[in-house]
């Protein structure tokens, strides 16, 4: 079996990992780790294989440590790939997500069976406005348990737009329960990235940590691809990917041309991030 780093619990501020092998010297991965600037603390279970890492997440964002803790925990197992993942959490649907997507089904039907525009205009509307409350509930959710909004909420953008623009607002609103809801029915394994992790020398003395990141391929089914090609229809109008491949792309955005070494001291390593798609 590869080595791979699972997320089990992330809050801001507050991760909780899950290592594929028991660390072999726990105090060296910690002290490479925490010489970035913001880690304050990480505990670590050998019963359970599993670490809990405190930081400000005001200095370091947690792609930041997700990177160099595998890098890390690679080194002491002669470098290579390492995956690193985390579940999509099957979160509860509501009876307000329910109502919207009976909605839409009932919107549907009408536009085939009653086409006047009488009828199927208010249809129209009510999936719209019970599709946006839905979404809406699901971000407030997700801000009290996590601190964060999930960017599909963004897909209420896509459905405003039409909504202003007084076309069929069927579309829209059957694309933004999907991008919110859809994958709460699957049964995806998660996402994640995977890291091919090498060492170079430079002139024989400095060193860096060279890192090709790709994405994991872990759409299983049908309600899984659907979900992902709903999301990239909305991304043309809202600009967004929730993904840790594309979080991880964000690191290069507030660094200049690698990430702070991983190491101690004088021994430090920079790491060099390169991304296959």
């Amino acid at each position: 079996m590869g080595l791979s780093i699972h997320i089990l619990h992330n809050l801001p501020g507050r991760v909780r990992i899950k290592f594929s092998r028991p660390i072999k010297d726990v105090e060296k991965l910690k002290e490479h780790v925490m010489e970035h600037e913001g880690i304050e603390t990480m505990a670590y279970s050998p019963h359970t294989a599993t670490m809990l890492v405190i930081y400000d997440n005001t200095v370091v964002e947690l792609q930041e440590i997700m990177i160099r803790v595998a890098v890390a925990y690679s080194a002491e197992n002669n470098l290579g790939q390492i995956k690193i993942s985390q579940q999509l959490k099957h979160q509860f649907i509501t009876p307000k997500a329910i109502l919207a997507g009976m909605g839409i089904i009932a919107s549907t039907l009408t536009s085939i069976l009653i086409p006047a525009a009488a009828v199927k205009k208010p249809m129209e509307w009510l999936a719209a406005i019970t599709t946006a409350v839905a979404v809406l509930e699901h971000a407030a959710y997700d801000y009290q348990k996590k601190g964060s909004v999930d960017p599909e909420v963004l897909s209420l953008v896509f459905l405003a737009n039409w909504a202003i623009s007084g076309k069929n607002m069927l579309l829209p609103s059957a694309l933004t329960w999907v991008a919110t809801f859809g994958r709460h029915f699957s049964a995806s394994e998660g996402e994640g990235i995977m890291l091919d992790i090498t060492r170079t020398t430079h002139q024989g003395k400095h060193r860096e940590v060279e890192i090709n990141i790709s994405k994991l391929q872990t759409n299983n089914n049908l309600l899984d691809i659907l979900h992902v090609f709903t999301e990239k229809f909305l991304s043309t109008d809202t600009s967004f990917d929730n993904t840790i491949f594309e979080k991880s792309k964000n690191l290069l955005n507030t660094h200049d041309k690698m990430l702070e070494g991983v190491g101690v001291g004088s021994k430090k390593e920079g790491i060099v991030l390169h991304f296959n798609q």
